[in-house]
This record gives structure tokens, C-alpha cells and sequence, in this order.
């Protein structure tokens, strides 16, 4: 799985993957809820890539405090993310 791409899950729900980190060797997504015209809608979560032999499955993480360290790795990605683009308009 790849960030700025659309997953579907088993229920039917649709995310857009926003941000990725690996951690422990383990691939965790920032996502955002998708509503039925695949707009972003203000719930996100946090996924695990977990792979069963040739497929792959996004758990959701509810272990809150991987959840707090995650938040902190993908806040910090914004804001370089940020950083980076405000130095390109400056150049």
C-alpha cells in the first residue's frame, strides 16, 4: 500500500491514506474517512499493514498509547512537510 491512494475495507468504508511511517519494520498509515463522493469528512484514524502471505490488511491501531507515539511521528512529518514547501516558495 502506497500514501496518497484510496483503500477500501471489508465494510465498505473508503480512506485516503495520507502519511506513512515504519516503525519496528511494521508500515503504519495516517488516514482520513471518506464519505460516499469520496470527500475527506473530519474522522481519521491509524492503520497497521499487516501481511498474510501474498495479501495485505489495514488493522486499525487502538492501542492508544502507539496511537500517542504515532501522532507525534506524523505530526512531525507535517510540519517538515511544511517547512520544505514554505522553503521552496521562498527560493
Amino acid at each position: 500500500m502506497e500514501i496518497d491512494t484510496i483503500v477500501t475495507l471489508e465494510e465498505k468504508e473508503k480512506y485516503y491514506l495520507a502519511d506513512m511511517t515504519i516503525q519496528n519494520d511494521v508500515k503504519y498509515f495516517l488516514a482520513n474517512k471518506l464519505d460516499d463522493n469520496e470527500d475527506l469528512m473530519k474522522e481519521s484514524c491509524i492503520f497497521e499493514e499487516v501481511l498474510d502471505g501474498d495479501d495485505i490488511y489495514l488493522d486499525e491501531v487502538l492501542d492508544i498509547n502507539k496511537i500517542k507515539y504515532l501522532t507525534t511521528i506524523f505530526t512531525s512529518n507535517l510540519i517538515s512537510d511544511l517547512e520544505d514547501e514554505a522553503g521552496d516558495e521562498e527560493a
